[in-house]
């Protein structure tokens, strides 16, 4: 299928044992030249819409043996969809058709009963319990020596409670309002745990939160991360094999031995200075550049000129955070690409920031905190927002302090096309400084102070940084969502305590029925 369409498309035989990835492992195709499609085309970078192409499309396969297929597939009548029988042969015989479409195949008859799988959870906890038998083990960890891995971080990816209806940033895809430079995720940090020299590791964790782990070598820098997630559930324990196991093999630990980390248990998480919070660039990450950049990474010093790492607010992130991504100063992945990456092939240990650190840069010493913050920054894909919760919600980005008319003017005073800004792929960088306004880039483009044109446009940016003062927006301290963020934030707490008021019936074998 394809990201952007109807979950239809090609159906495929897969053969595991071919492969993870690529064409090698598909067997059998329908159609067969979709197969061209697997492969990167044109200006599509990731190759995640090539399916949209596929003549005829089909969906909902139901396998009654190894060579013959029920499915739905479109019947050549626009785009609906008929009941098919389908075989390895080559033959494709319409069964049955209605005008509405027909889907879901299955057939009518006994079947073997599937199996119970006993409940493994718990409501009345709060944690589950995850271990992992060897974090060397695995794909994509080539080059990791034993003894590399010193602990495991546990990092949550929201749920996106919150959206505005129409103002956005261009990250790798839309993000309404702008949350990260081309990330759509914001971020919490749970904890750490210590690695055991055998590569296992073995811990306790919130329950009903959606995670990921990272690998992290003795400075704290990333080694390899999960790029997608999971969730344990109340009571529950899980595991897996290593970091990107690989899924031919499942080694028995009985077999083997006992990993050091289980025969404890399960460890608690260490905190990331403090407990654990959503993460907050200028809370987070800014302090580090006041203590010990700005000095000469400040407009109009010296270091300006190579890079910007003053904390001034922009119409949608801050200066330090637009200069570090858009001059490529770290190597972050944001929401792509979509092949698995390896062990080093991102993070901190790539990054030329940590890299021009690490190697001595003038008379910059960072503690041993401050170094930590920015490794951690970067290793976790480089985050702005704490939240997609928004202050002006119908304002460039959705962050923005001016209004769109403020925005235009500014635009026609100043020549600089600042709604075409607004995406991480034509960002020429920071415009406008609502903490400094006389400070604008903007503004350089007038050779004289007292050209009321200036004196206009400095005169907007000013009443953009007035209006953060009276309503701050999320990168602020004293934010407040607009109206219908609260209302949505209102609805998720009543939605949560219902849900615990059913877990509650459960583990108490009670009926709970919905309320009027």
């Amino acid at each position: 299928t394809s990201c952007h369409d109807r979950p239809w498309g090609a159906l495929a035989i897969v053969d595991r044992r071919l492969g993870l990835d690529g064409p090698d492992p598909v067997l059998h195709m329908w159609p067969a030249d979709a197969r061209r499609l697997m492969a990167r085309q044109g200006n599509q970078q990731y190759g995640f819409d090539n399916f949209k192409q596929v003549q005829p499309k089909y969906e909902d396969p139901y396998p009654l043996d190894e060579s013959f297929f029920l499915c739905s597939r479109m019947t050549g009548q626009g785009e609906q969809m008929g009941i098919y029988l389908i075989d390895v042969f080559g033959n494709e015989i319409c069964l049955h058709t209605e005008a509405q479409g027909c889907f879901d195949p299955m057939p009518l008859g006994p079947k073997a009963r599937p199996g119970v799988v006993p409940n493994r959870r718990n409501f009345n906890e709060g944690t589950g319990a995850v271990y992992v038998t060897n974090v060397y083990e695995g794909t994509h960890m080539e080059g990791v020596a034993p003894g590399t891995v010193k602990t495991l971080r546990v990092v949550e990816s929201p749920e996106k409670r919150f959206w505005v209806p129409s103002a956005s940033w261009g990250g790798q895809g839309q993000e309404n309002p702008a949350v990260a430079w081309h990330d759509f995720n914001n971020k919490r940090i749970i904890g750490t745990v210590p690695v055991e020299t055998d590569g296992s590791v073995y811990f306790e964790m919130p329950a009903d939160t959606w995670v990921y782990f990272q690998l992290l070598d003795e400075k704290g820098m990333m080694v390899q991360s999960m790029r997608s997630g999971m969730i344990v559930q109340p009571g529950e324990t899980i595991g897996c094999v290593g970091c990107h196991d690989n899924r031919h093999k499942a080694p028995l630990v009985a077999q083997t031995h006992m990993p050091m980390a289980m025969r404890a248990k399960p460890k608690k998480l260490k905190d990331w200075y403090g407990p654990p919070r959503l993460f907050d660039y200028m809370a987070e990450v800014q302090p580090v550049f006041d203590k010990h950049c700005v000095s000469c990474h400040d407009y109009g010093k010296k270091g300006s000129e190579k890079l910007v790492l003053a904390g001034d607010r922009t119409h949608t992130f801050n200066t330090s955070y637009n200069e570090l991504w858009r001059k490529k100063y770290i190597k972050a992945l944001g929401a792509g690409p979509e092949i698995m990456m390896p062990a080093y092939g991102w993070g901190s240990h790539t990054s030329k920031m940590m890299k021009t650190l690490l190697k001595g840069h003038n008379d910059v010493q960072l503690d041993p905190e401050s170094f930590d913050r920015l490794v951690t920054w970067i290793d976790i894909n480089g985050p702005y927002y704490a939240t997609y919760a928004s202050a002006y919600p119908h304002n460039l980005s959705g962050r923005s302090p001016l209004t769109k008319k403020q925005v235009v003017r500014l635009t026609k005073l100043t020549g600089v096309p600042f709604f075409n800004l607004a995406r991480h792929t034509s960002n020429k960088g920071p415009q406008v400084s609502f903490d400094r306004p006389e400070l604008s880039p903007c503004l350089s483009t007038f050779a004289d102070k007292s050209d009321p044109a200036y004196v206009e446009s400095l005169g907007i940016i000013t009443a953009g940084a007035d209006m953060l003062r009276l309503m701050p927006r999320a990168d602020m301290e004293g934010f407040v969502a607009w109206e219908t963020d609260q209302k949505r934030q209102a609805k998720y707490v009543r939605r949560e305590q219902i849900e615990r008021d059913n877990r509650q019936a459960i583990q108490a074998n009670l009926k709970q029925y919905d309320k009027p």
